[in-house]
């Protein structure tokens, strides 16, 4: 990185001039909850050279100046951010601060081959299935290999009806992990499941929560933050690929 740039670890609230060289790793629109059919803010997952991670969020009222601007995985330049506590639902960096976007907040693309492409922060299996404690409110990306997988089944709440299905996945030491795919999850993955003529489906579920029940935990996705990667090949997954055999 360039002398010129800063580190996300290195941020504070003490002062609005940072700047960054980040590669945007996620980012989803959280529709307005009085008008679901409008946009309330658009939120980001910022990575640097080093791996670490800052949550950021585009407000409404500069919607208009960063919503065609930035694109997931895109590899940016960013300066000047109001810098704040985050205090958002679910945690989706251990970052203790956050990044506000402004009307003075610059944004440009940039091509390094050299930045990493580490884009999921994978949470090992044992550390979901041997009843250790885990913090539901943080979220994290798992790998593995689908092996088993129930019906589509429905949930009612209220007015709204949800559908969800149950997921098995393995990793690459034969540890198997309970997941439940809802809604979007479950209608991107049943074609491939339909379809994967014996050959192996990995999916990598990326910012998503635990669950406990009864001493024990699963992983599902939360709406609107949560993606679901079928069959990527990112160099973390073509890794996983290879301790599996898979060419």
């Amino acid at each position: 990185m360039a002398a010129n740039n800063d580190f996300i670890k290195d941020i504070t609230i003490s002062k609005m001039q940072w700047k960054l060289k980040v590669r945007v790793v996620r980012i989803w629109e959280k529709p307005d909850r009085f008008n679901p059919g409008s946009i309330f803010s658009i939120k980001l997952v910022l990575q640097d050279e080093k791996g670490d991670r800052i949550h950021a969020s585009i407000g409404k009222s500069v919607l208009h100046i960063f919503n065609k601007k930035i694109n997931e995985l895109g590899l940016y330049l960013m300066a000047n951010f109001i810098v704040c506590q985050n205090k958002e639902r679910f945690n989706t960096t251990k970052h203790r601060l956050m990044l506000t976007f402004t009307q003075r907040t610059t944004v440009a693309e940039t091509i390094d081959p050299l930045f990493p492409m580490n884009i999921f922060e994978l949470r090992p299996y044992h550390q979901l299935i041997n009843k250790v404690d885990v913090n539901e409110s943080e979220l994290f990306d798992v790998i593995g290999e689908i092996v088993n997988f129930s019906e589509v089944q429905t949930q009612k709440q209220g007015e709204i009806t949800r559908k969800y299905m149950d997921i098995e996945l393995e990793d690459d030491e034969r540890n198997k992990l309970s997941a439940t795919f809802w809604g979007e999850f479950v209608d991107q993955v049943i074609p491939h499941l339909l379809s994967s003529n014996n050959q192996p489906i990995i999916v990598v579920m990326q910012l998503i929560k635990a669950h406990k029940f009864q001493d024990s935990y699963s992983v599902r996705n939360t709406w609107n933050t949560s993606k679901l990667w079928i069959n990527p090949t990112f160099p973390q997954s073509e890794e996983f690929k290879t301790r599996l055999n898979i060419f």
